[in-house]
């Protein structure tokens, strides 16, 4: 049975389980981390889906950017790195607020990991997946 959480209290959730990570990363990995902005929406826009996913409507989050690997000393980044996720397809997937809290975490760690280069083989490996 998928829950219903309001949009002020989801995203005070999502913000306080993102500090929490961050904290829990080492030093180098946290300064880069807080640099990412961090949003919340119900469903992806348009622009955020891809050819397979026409509705988004499994899609739990989705980092926009250039990964940390990727950048080179003389690029010019025109867009900030930024995480969303997606209020309504986590909430649909979780029976209560313990669990809901366990994806926003697992979903942010995994968003995080594609800032990082991580692609999604390595975030299986590592079990961010």
């Amino acid at each position: 049975m998928a829950m219903n959480v309001a949009k002020k209290k989801f995203e005070e959730m999502v913000h306080n389980i993102a500090a929490q990570v961050v904290e829990s990363l080492p030093p180098d990995l946290r300064a880069d981390a807080v640099k990412v902005i961090l949003e919340v929406a119900d469903k992806p826009s348009p622009d955020q889906l891809d050819e397979e996913d026409e509705d988004g409507d499994d899609l739990l989050g989705l980092y926009e950017g250039v990964p940390l690997v990727e950048r080179h000393p003389d690029d010019v980044i025109l867009e900030p790195d930024c995480i969303t996720l997606f209020r309504i397809a986590l909430m649909e997937m979780c029976d209560d607020e313990k669990e809901l809290r366990e994806e926003i975490r697992a979903t942010i760690i995994h968003e995080l990991g594609h800032y990082f280069g991580f692609d999604e083989d390595d975030l299986e490996k590592r079990g961010w997946g």
